[in-house]
């Protein structure tokens, strides 16, 4: 049975008369890596800030690595959304300051820093000042910060939401080279990099986690009831008797097909789609259930 690293029961938090926050309760195991998926003002940012104890919620609980939250927080690392650094230090100096912050000692961080500076790309800027360094720098600092004390649980918010393509690139590579090694939770709204690095989504809407499970999973239990027809000649007959099959409740012509939507019964729609195909003699290439998308499963769930 895998280590239970992260678990959330029924959290709230409300600021004056918003909930921005309503029961929420997910978990993690040891390994996975979770996005916490959601338009702006979805709550991500909260949740996160309560399992860091950064911000208290108003009700519910959390464990980490099955013990009291308040007792095994040092078992976190966490990398804000704009990770600070004073910009006369250099990157050994800011781990250095950060890792006595954390209880480290002089031994251990001797040992620690250069090792954390190679794995985020920067061991070969370890005396060049902060202040000169670019935002992709800047945020791999926060990484190495993050994992400077070997946290069981790294958690990100918005890694790459203010980066140029180069710097997204960039972490999202680091992010990659992380999984294994411990186990990840982030906030994001960017879809691609959810897709890119995460197995699991759990996707939030006004507060509330709205779908929690694997992407491929999720995908396929919300595909569209929707049959997508190729075909060649006779289409417009074939339109015209499919229309009038009480299994199919709509057809579209899109991008030189025709989409055939129907209630609920997949096998009643599919029998009509060929028993009319037969009738008709049109010629087609391919019937297929039409693909869903994570994007598509995200914009249905969240309502936009």
């Amino acid at each position: 049975m895998m280590e239970k690293i992260l678990e959330v029961t029924n959290l709230s938090k409300r600021f004056d008369a918003y909930q921005a926050v309503k029961n929420v309760g997910f978990q993690l195991v040891a390994g996975e890596c979770v996005a916490l998926l959601g338009p702006n003002g979805a709550g991500k940012t909260t949740i996160l800030k309560m399992i860091v104890d950064m911000i208290n919620p108003d009700s519910g609980t959390i464990q980490i690595c099955g013990g009291e939250h308040a007792k095994m927080k040092q078992q976190i690392g966490f990398l804000p959304q704009y990770p600070n650094f004073y910009g006369w230090m250099t990157a050994t100096d800011a781990l250095q300051f950060m890792g006595k912050l954390s209880g480290m000692d002089k031994a251990a961080l001797a040992e620690r820093i250069p090792e954390v500076l190679a794995q985020v790309g920067l061991d070969a800027t370890p005396k060049q000042k902060i202040a000169t360094f670019s935002g992709g720098m800047r945020q791999r600092l926060g990484i190495a910060q993050a994992i400077l004390h070997r946290p069981a649980l790294l958690i990100m918010d918005e890694p790459v939401s203010a980066l140029d393509p180069i710097g997204r690139r960039e972490i999202i590579q680091l992010i990659q080279s992380l999984k294994g090694e411990t186990t990840l939770l982030f906030s994001t709204h960017i879809l691609a990099d959810v897709e890119e690095v995460c197995e699991r989504v759990c996707i939030i809407s006004e507060g509330e986690i709205v779908a929690d499970d694997r992407i491929v999973s999720l995908v396929q239990a919300n595909a569209a009831p929707v049959f997508v027809l190729k075909g060649e000649v006779g289409v417009s007959e074939f339109e015209r008797l499919i229309e009038a099959e009480a299994a199919i409740s709509r057809v579209e012509r899109k991008q030189g097909a025709l989409y055939l939507y129907y209630q609920e019964d997949a096998d009643a729609a599919r029998e009509a789609i060929l028993r009319v195909l037969m009738a008709t003699g049109m010629a087609w290439t391919s019937v297929s259930q039409a693909e869903e998308t994570l994007e598509d499963v995200f914009l249905r769930m969240v309502g936009k």
